[in-house]
């Protein structure tokens, strides 16, 4: 058959079935069992077998095995000829060299550009972009994932699933977490503790000098004196502001319908 008869043949069976196949990321370990996996993986300088290294992992196989494949979807890792025989891409091995040297910040950096340029990533980019300052259940990322890829997954799979890229998320600094939920804050914002001085070491004078504030009677709003700083707060206030606006609405006529129903 010709290449056009497969392309054709392969289009008639995505109608009948009433959607193509979309590839989406889909992690099931999360990011410090790939970590563990990177760092020792990198100790060998060769392709290794999943089943070879999960001693030296400290982990059964099935777990390295998940790992690997994880990492594949990052970027970080690649197949090496034969299933099951992985080795680190490039990307990989900086991102295991910044982790083995202490560098986490600058690896943190890495992974960030890595997912936001994967094209794995990009319904999860979408997701991310679409719901930025908004505090959101990642459960219904995976429900999304789920409903594109045509799966049909158990609980246990979902939540395995969701705490896994949550994890990798939260450590790339793309979310943070707020309890059980998600806000993304997008790859503007760098969760940078070792800029921030301690509290008690900081004088009101610098304060002053770093962060510029708006107060009224109903509101404080200060900001580092930053032009990145700035950037990312006038991307995120109305968002937030929104996000706050349909919170208190929502809590507003839940409460009214509580009073009513209490009153029948």
């Amino acid at each position: 058959m010709s290449k056009n008869g497969d392309v054709e043949t392969k289009q008639t069976e995505a109608s009948k079935t009433g959607r193509a196949k979309i590839r989406i990321a889909r992690p099931l370990q999360t990011i410090d069992v790939i970590n563990k996996v990177i760092k020792v993986m990198y100790g060998y300088k060769t392709s290794v077998m999943y089943k070879d290294i999960s001693t030296a992992c400290g982990m059964h196989p099935v777990n390295v095995s998940q790992a690997l494949s994880a990492a594949r979807d990052v970027g970080l890792t690649e197949l090496a000829g034969k299933k099951g025989l992985y080795n680190l891409s490039n990307q990989g091995k900086e991102y295991a060299r910044l982790l083995t040297a202490g560098k986490e910040r600058e690896a943190k950096g890495l992974l960030r550009r890595l997912i936001r340029q994967n094209p794995l990533w990009g319904e999860i980019n979408r997701f991310i972009d679409a719901t930025r300052g908004q505090s959101r259940d990642p459960l219904d990322l995976v429900l999304e994932i789920e409903r594109k890829t045509g799966k049909q997954w158990s609980p246990s799979t979902r939540a395995g699933l969701r705490d896994s890229i949550v994890s990798i998320l939260d450590f790339a600094d793309v979310v943070v977490r707020e309890g059980s939920k998600i806000i993304p804050i997008g790859e503007e914002q760098i969760k940078d503790e070792a800029k921030q001085p301690s509290e008690a070491l900081v004088s009101p004078d610098i304060v002053e000098r770093e962060f510029a504030a708006l107060k009224g009677d109903d509101f404080t709003f200060e900001i580092r004196k930053d032009l990145e700083a700035l950037e990312f707060a006038e991307s995120q206030f109305d968002a937030w502001i929104s996000y706050l606006k349909k919170t208190l609405l929502r809590e507003k006529q839940e409460s009214r319908q509580s009073d009513g129903a209490s009153n029948q």
